[in-house]
């Protein structure tokens, strides 16, 4: 799909292949943005703007570089990706998005960042971290990413630390009992010794479902994308990093006045009751103040529109 007067493509990332959401996710963006393409798991149908690709869904980075070729055209100036069950606030679309996101055509979008020395300790993401290596069997990635140095560096302009982890943020709790004595050993030589543990290689964390790359980053963030995809390394730890790595600029929420809003507990759940799982009606109603909305598992609502 081309359009000469739209300067963004909307890139719509399936975690798992649901070919019967593409049709409804185009009526919901239709008319909002000219470009959209979808990237799908083992897709084996015909339309044009669909993008198979083949890839763990913990590492759905490698599915945006996968499809970079698909969705790729000089025209744009920005890349805006979201997971198919992420509802963008309909006010949203192709002419005043940059606006929202107060982007221009160097900076890029992610929610906010986590950087993992800070986080609570029960995020597994950081254990994930502390236990990357680039090295993996039959993958010769090791000189495909920046130096250590150099990407300590690209942290610092985007004004992230990267501290050593504590023994709870590095450590998981293993199920077995020769791992739980293993552990207790190293418990003790932390109580004793007040360990730290550097990551192996700098490492930050983001909420992953979406994302805005600049034309001028996307193909530098695709490549550390699939390095880091090729190399297992879960996907809220390789897409902020290599956004980091790639591009200059970086807005998060806390810079918006729009804010968005996951709904993970039966509580926060609850706010979807007054519209009573219909998809127009969430449309037509959406609060003004939210970003986004995630997760909205289209299996459960009516998808009249």
């Amino acid at each position: 799909m081309t359009s000469v007067t739209s300067h963004v493509a909307l890139v719509i990332v399936y975690n798992h292949r649901f070919d019967r959401n593409i049709e409804v996710l185009e009526r919901v963006y239709e008319g909002r943005f000219s470009n959209i393409y979808h990237l799908v798991p083992f897709y084996t149908g015909t339309r044009p703007n669909v993008i198979p690709v083949y890839e763990n869904s913990y590492y759905f980075q490698g599915y945006i570089a996968q499809g970079l070729s698909g969705y790729f055209g000089e025209q744009y100036e920005h890349f805006f990706f979201i997971a198919d069950d992420l509802l963008l606030n309909p006010v949203i679309n192709e002419h005043n998005y940059a606006e929202h996101l107060r982007l221009t055509p160097e900076r890029s979008f992610l929610p906010g960042f986590i950087t993992l020395h800070e986080v609570d300790s029960r995020w597994q993401r950081t254990v994930d971290a502390f236990e990357y290596r680039i090295a993996k069997p039959g993958v010769e990635a090791k000189n495909e990413l920046p130096s250590c140095e150099d990407a300590l560096a690209a942290f610092g302009r985007h004004k992230l630390d990267i501290k050593p982890l504590q023994f709870a943020r590095a450590f998981r709790t293993p199920g077995d009992l020769r791992g739980r004595i293993r552990l207790l050993l190293k418990r003790l030589k932390h109580c004793v010794m007040g360990a730290s543990y550097d990551l192996p290689y700098p490492l930050v964390g983001s909420y992953s479902d979406i994302a805005v790359v600049s034309s001028r980053s996307i193909r530098q963030f695709c490549h550390y994308c699939g390095v880091f995809a090729a190399t297992d390394l879960f996907v809220e730890l390789a897409l902020p990093t290599s956004l980091v790595l790639s591009c200059r600029e970086i807005v998060t929420e806390k810079d918006l006045s729009l804010q968005g809003k996951s709904l993970w507990t039966e509580e926060e759940l609850k706010e979807l009751t007054p519209f009573d799982y219909r998809l127009k009606t969430l449309l037509s109603s959406f609060p003004a103040d939210y970003l986004y909305l995630h997760p909205i598992k289209l299996s459960k609502w009516d998808k009249g529109l």
